[in-house]
């Protein structure tokens, strides 16, 4: 498949860009020159930062860090990738496990930890809670870590750096945390990454939970209800006032204001998250829809031999085929993986395209870690 999203609406041909991107605590998200990626990566042990951090104070019962763990990738060389570790205080034997968090285009480590209403649509918290740790992370050429020129950046370099940083976490060089086993936990983008990741790397990953992705994408009638032809989905990073001043590379693009809610089903959203997910949004560029079309047979997502599970929205053009279902979307997605995936469906109600930001978050993110501890 390729990560472009099929289909007829003036609603979803706008969202193509961003959807089909295979789609923030108010940082700052820096322009990073080469000087300084080799710098961040001559920081052996990927030290976090000395004071309270943001995502302690998020996370007060936890132990938790910032990281920028140093990798080197093709074409950009030397560079980083920022993540945000949690721990739970308490010595559980679950803890050895560690969740990969891999958010979509346009979003960064925020996805997973929105700082709204106290923590209600923080998937970290919940995973705190249950006795894991986190490895919440921006990809390259995202957020705080390395922005490579966009010339210079591919997937195949982000998959790259994040195989590095899985092996850092198994050997214990991420904050001197050994982990016996690992869980990618994938959003959109973060999602199909995961397939061009086992493809190359088998033996990296314990589980995947892959939500907002799919092979086969639903196509809609038309509708009035988007934004509109003549109104751009996204435009380039350096034209929006978030990034004026920091990112002057015009291959890096961002979604234009007010695109936000067309990620959700408005009627079951907090009109809050819309707000704080348009102030932390951040960057993508044209390599990160750049996919080869293959058949079932042939597609990387064959590579995954261990247990997945996949997580959409019902509103979702990514939830396929009429009324979707979870033994709609097994039927249509099964050809795509091997039969050790052992593939799961779960379809959240009333849910658009950031299923794990929606009013009914709390029990979709508990269903996901009630399959993750069954899964391992």
């Amino acid at each position: 498949m390729t990560g472009h999203l099929r289909t007829f609406s003036p609603r979803a041909k706008a969202l193509t860009a961003a959807l089909a991107a295979i789609a923030v605590a108010g940082i700052a998200v820096p322009v990073i020159t080469s000087a300084q990626a080799k710098t961040s990566a001559s920081a052996r042990s990927a030290d976090a930062h000395t004071s309270p951090s943001s995502v302690q104070k998020l996370h007060p019962d936890a132990a938790c860090f910032e990281v920028r763990v140093p990798v080197s990738v093709k074409k950009t060389g030397r560079a980083h990738i920022y993540g945000e570790l949690c721990q739970p205080r308490q010595k559980t034997k679950v803890s050895k496990t560690v969740q990969l968090l891999v958010p979509g285009s346009t979003y960064n480590h925020s996805y997973y930890d929105m700082p709204v209403e106290n923590g209600r649509y923080s998937y970290v918290s919940k995973a705190l809670d249950e006795g894991f740790s986190t490895f919440n992370i921006d990809r390259l050429a995202t957020g705080k870590s390395t922005l490579p020129p966009s010339s210079k950046y591919t997937l195949e370099s982000s998959t790259d750096a994040i195989h590095q940083v899985i092996s850092r976490l198994r050997d214990g060089q991420v904050r001197d945390r050994a982990f016996d086993k690992v869980v990618w936990v994938g959003h959109s983008l973060g999602s199909s990454m995961a397939w061009a990741q086992a493809a190359k790397y088998n033996n990296d990953v314990d589980a995947f939970v892959l939500t907002s992705m799919s092979h086969v994408v639903r196509q809609e009638e038309p509708s009035d209800d988007g934004p509109g032809e003549d109104v751009k989905f996204e435009i380039k990073a350096k034209d929006d006032p978030k990034f004026h001043g920091r990112i002057n590379d015009s291959g890096y693009l961002t979604t234009n204001v007010g695109m936000r809610q067309f990620f959700y089903y408005t009627p079951n959203t907090d009109p809050a998250v819309i707000k704080a997910d348009e102030r932390l949004k951040d960057v993508s560029t044209a390599a990160d829809s750049d996919n080869e079309s293959l058949p079932a047979a042939q597609s990387p997502s064959q590579a995954i031999k261990v247990p997945t599970l996949l997580v959409t929205g019902d509103k979702d053009q990514y939830c396929t085929v009429d009324t979707c279902t979870p033994r709609r979307m097994l039927a249509n997605e099964r050809p795509y993986y091997s039969d050790q995936a052992d593939l799961t469906s779960i379809v959240v109600p009333n849910s658009g395209h950031d299923v794990q930001l929606h009013k009914n978050a709390p029990r979709t993110n508990a269903r996901i870690l009630h399959w993750i501890k069954a899964a391992l």
